[in-house]
């Protein structure tokens, strides 16, 4: 019976030794998503924390991975996850081709959503955009830029920034 014993100790520990495994997997799983997610479609360059490192991908400008370890030797535990930092702004808009030469009261918002401004800031510039840019990914559509027909009805003059080629449609005729 005696012989028996260590083999019985053994196996008393493994689940003890998998719930660590799985408690270090957990914590570390946590810290790659909350890190990926603080990251993910922000222009601010990741910084390491002490459980996390990242990495821009091979290949990419904007791709990076990170990695997340948690626990201590044999119970050390790891998670990769990636993530990708906005593209370039000019990139998003449709290619807005900008005239130089005329003035707008504000300036173009470097990317759109896909909501369309409410009736109460038309353009999204008196608060609007403030509020929900984070949240919905970019600014708001103006009414004028809504869609093609309200674009080439609508007047440069009247026009609070500039939407010109909006969704590549052409310049306006009397831009």
């Amino acid at each position: 019976m005696g012989a028996s014993a260590p083999a019985m100790m053994k196996m008393s520990i493994a689940p003890y030794e998998a719930n660590l495994r799985a408690q270090n997997l957990g914590i570390a799983e946590t810290a790659a998503v909350v890190f990926a997610a603080t990251y993910e479609g922000k222009t601010d360059l990741p910084q390491d924390t002490d459980t996390c490192a990242s990495k821009l991908r091979e290949g990419t400008a904007n791709a990076f991975s990170v990695t997340c370890t948690e626990g201590a030797g044999k119970y050390v535990q790891s998670v990769t996850r990636a993530f990708r930092l906005a593209v370039p702004d000019k990139e998003l808009d449709g290619g807005n081709g900008t005239d130089t030469s005329r003035e707008f009261a504000y300036e173009t918002p470097t990317r759109f959503s896909g909501i369309q401004c409410p009736i109460y800031d038309t353009w999204g510039v008196y608060g609007f955009n403030d509020l929900y840019y984070e949240a919905l990914g970019g600014a708001c559509i103006p009414n004028d830029g809504w869609n093609q027909t309200n674009y080439q009805f609508s007047h440069p003059d009247n026009w609070l920034y500039d939407i010109n080629n909006r969704n590549s449609w052409g310049s306006h005729p009397d831009y």
